[in-house]
């Protein structure tokens, strides 16, 4: 019989495998080529965005946009939403889409369980930002609290239950130790908490701010403290990676990208980066400023954790491989570094 791991893998591959076939017959290709910097045209590009872009997540992707930055480097970038990583890789894959940002696990498990012709060519969230939140009765401070407990998963076989299971691995912890209940993403969780129905659950860095705001008794515990994965790395396909026309396309991407994450660094009130998010689209958090300037700031962090914007750091990447290992999403003696590059970040020869 199959492992929950095992099975967590299944799922993860079906679903990569399942919409591939059709994505490549109804995709177009991505990124044609012209619309070089100051030329006057745009190239269009599609960003594939898993979660709604309407989050404090995509602020370098929007005040690129916004800020004008992609449009300096000659890109008409559009976000579109999918249905979930799987759907974005495959769209990827099959030409639909140039870029998608996914977590790190994803792309360790569609290059290491499937070999998917795809790779990482960035890292603008370079240590989780996934909180798992608990009560002060009752807390998970560290991966040993997390024994004999019912954690609130957004869904199954994503980003957070992997974390979880990661998590609980540092303690010495199997599945029959840590249970599992998807929740959805619907706000109130916390009172399933407050009710004893789930002892904890996995959100965002945004909702982790606010909850922790609203309820003084709230526990919020950062993955980042104890384990390397959960970052988020740009996917592309080996296909674009290989043309010099849409490799191009990408190095002006992650040039757009890490000025616009520069002009938020340095404006360090960010108030006129609040401004800009809020003139563009409905986020919730922003109706706080000083609870999204504070989760502001908790991302800002995220993307300089390696010390270089957007760089990959390969020993953080082993790391997280390892643990992709441990956790059976990918099977070991595979050449952790072979699927991404720094090549076409700013500065880097290539």
């Amino acid at each position: 019989m199959n492992s929950p791991s095992h099975r967590h893998l299944s799922r993860a591959l079906a679903a990569l495998v399942s919409g591939l076939a059709l994505l490549l017959a109804g995709c177009g290709g991505a990124a044609p080529a012209g619309g070089a910097p100051g030329s006057g045209d745009l190239t269009p590009v599609t960003f594939l965005n898993v979660l709604p872009i309407e989050s404090l997540t995509f602020t370098p992707e929007i005040v690129a946009k916004e800020g004008g930055y992609f449009e300096r480097e000659g890109l008409d970038v559009q976000f579109q939403v999918t249905r979930g990583s799987a759907q974005a890789i495959q769209t990827v894959i099959a030409g639909g889409a140039l870029v998608t940002r996914v977590s790190d696990s994803e792309m360790m498990v569609a290059v290491g369980g499937r070999d998917a012709p795809v790779s990482a060519f960035g890292q603008p969230s370079q240590q989780a930002t996934i909180r798992i939140v608990s009560a002060a009765d009752d807390p998970i401070r560290g991966p040993a609290d997390l024994r004999g407990k019912t954690i609130g998963i957004p869904s199954e076989g994503g980003t957070s239950e992997t974390l979880i299971d990661t998590l609980a691995r540092t303690a010495g912890l199997t599945d029959a130790d840590v249970k599992k209940q998807v929740v959805g993403l619907a706000p109130g969780i916390y009172e399933l908490v407050q009710q004893g129905r789930i002892d904890a659950y996995v959100v965002a860095l945004d909702t982790a701010v606010t909850v922790q705001r609203q309820q003084p008794d709230a526990v919020v515990l950062d993955p980042s403290q104890v384990i390397a994965g959960g970052t988020q790395v740009y996917m592309t396909s080996q296909a674009a990676l290989a043309d010099p026309a849409q490799r191009d396309v990408l190095q002006r991407f992650l040039r757009a990208v890490k000025a616009s994450q520069e002009s938020v660094i340095a404006d360090q009130p960010l108030d006129s980066t609040l401004k800009t998010l809020g003139d563009a689209y409905d986020i919730p958090i922003l109706r706080e400023p000083d609870v999204a300037k504070e989760t502001l700031r908790q991302y800002i962090a995220s993307w300089q954790a390696s010390g270089e914007l957007l760089k990959i750091a390969p020993d953080q990447w082993s790391r997280v491989y390892d643990e992709a290992v441990a956790e059976q999403l990918v099977p070991g003696g595979l050449d952790a570094n072979g699927r991404f590059t720094n090549d076409l970040l700013p500065g880097a020869s290539s």
